[in-house]
């Protein structure tokens, strides 16, 4: 197994963990008459779930692209051995800090400029969900098919990233996202988005062993 495959299922570990302490703490709620700060800690857990599962999104894309960056860089890939998409990539990330007074000729663009354009940072803060993936994917080149009947195509990720920014910018309470999500929808939503991620973390790990960067 790869090492992007091996980081991805240690994040699917710990979510998995941290699903099992939700739906104990559902279960002895539903057992007995729960009081007041039992009710909130259980709002609080399933609301945590969808912090959880947005870092673990996100922190995964930002991984497999740098991944990608890595692969290029290290092999030292000159510009005119990059796929078409790669190519129009690497150009529009080395313009945004390119002197525009300077005249390029991209057909020799060499690896360290390629290097130089594919060494920003990866930037991603709040807004990773399945159409932002597949956008990466058009811009980079990998491919984005999952299997709908496990995935659902990464539908479930618009609805992890909404309720992740409603929380981190204040907009709901934890109490307010933990009355809508009981523990089973959490379960069902956990198991679609990160089977959806583990595919297009395998999808990339098949691109980089095939090249399928190069031209």
């Amino acid at each position: 197994m790869s090492a992007l495959l091996e980081a991805f299922d240690e994040r699917k570990r710990q979510a998995r963990h941290y699903l099992s302490v939700v739906i104990t703490a559902e279960r002895m709620s539903s057992l007995s008459a729960a009081s007041r700060s039992q009710s909130r800690r259980l709002l609080t857990l399933r609301a945590g779930t969808f912090l959880l599962l947005y870092n673990i999104v996100e922190a995964s894309t930002r991984s497999v692209i740098e991944a990608i960056h890595d692969k290029i860089t290290t092999e030292q890939v000159p510009f005119d051995k990059l796929s078409l998409v790669l190519r129009q990539e690497t150009i529009r990330r080395y313009k945004r800090n390119a002197d525009d007074t300077t005249d390029h000729d991209w057909q020799d663009f060499p690896a360290s400029f390629v290097a130089i354009a594919l060494n920003e940072e990866v930037k991603l803060s709040g807004n990773v969900d399945a159409r932002l993936i597949r956008s990466l994917g058009n811009a980079y080149g990998f491919e984005c098919y999952t299997d709908k009947a496990r995935t659902w195509n990464g539908s479930d990720l618009v609805t992890i990233k909404e309720c992740r920014n409603d929380l981190a910018h204040g907009l709901k309470t934890y109490e307010d996202v933990g009355k809508e999500y009981p523990a089973k929808d959490l379960l069902a939503i956990t198991r679609r988005s990160l089977a959806f991620m583990r595919e297009i973390t395998a999808n990339i790990e098949t691109f980089l062993t095939a090249q399928r960067y190069l031209r």
